[in-house]
């Protein structure tokens, strides 16, 4: 839960940075990143976490809390072929973003919505899920936020069996 992964690649002749959840792969997509400015990487990195952690609704306390638990920030190398698969994955289907990315914006908010539309079983998750359900069941698996009711987790035969034949 405390992990994240980083990749910079280009998109649509932009510098994206996906920063992904290694527990659940909660993504979010940073544009016009500059290759110098890594020099204040993990800094960077925490404020656009805190800053997304705000976007969701969680108050200053918790998103304080998550910090406090996560410890001090390290760079390490990325969580296995699993985590990698999934940052190519997510460099894929940015390519297919049918919308322009926004100008003034380093936060892409659509593109972050768009790449976690996607269901999922990360490790640790015996069930498929969207990333954000997935975010918040780990921060209640924590105690940072309440439990809440069950969360909107995909039966995936389910799910195949009610949407066969649908794309046709």
């Amino acid at each position: 839960m405390f992990c994240w992964d980083t990749h910079l690649t280009k998109i649509k002749g932009r510098n994206v940075l996906f920063i992904v959840n290694a527990s659940n792969r909660y993504t979010i997509a940073m544009t016009d990143i500059e290759p110098r400015n890594l020099n204040y990487y993990t800094m960077y990195i925490r404020s656009v976490i805190h800053g997304v952690m705000q976007e969701m609704g969680y108050s200053e306390e918790q998103i304080g809390q998550y910090f406090k638990m996560s410890g001090d920030t390290t760079v390490t190398k990325t969580h296995g072929r699993k985590s990698v698969g999934g940052i190519n994955r997510m460099v894929m289907d940015a390519q297919y973003f049918g919308k322009k990315l926004e100008k003034e914006a380093k936060y892409q908010w659509e593109l972050s919505e768009y790449l976690n539309r996607y269901i999922c079983q990360p490790e640790g998750f015996d069930a498929y899920g969207y990333p954000s359900e997935l975010f918040k069941l780990d921060m209640e698996r924590l105690g940072i936020a309440a439990k809440r009711k069950p969360a909107k987790v995909i039966d995936i035969a389910q799910y195949i069996e009610n949407n066969r034949g649908t794309n046709d």
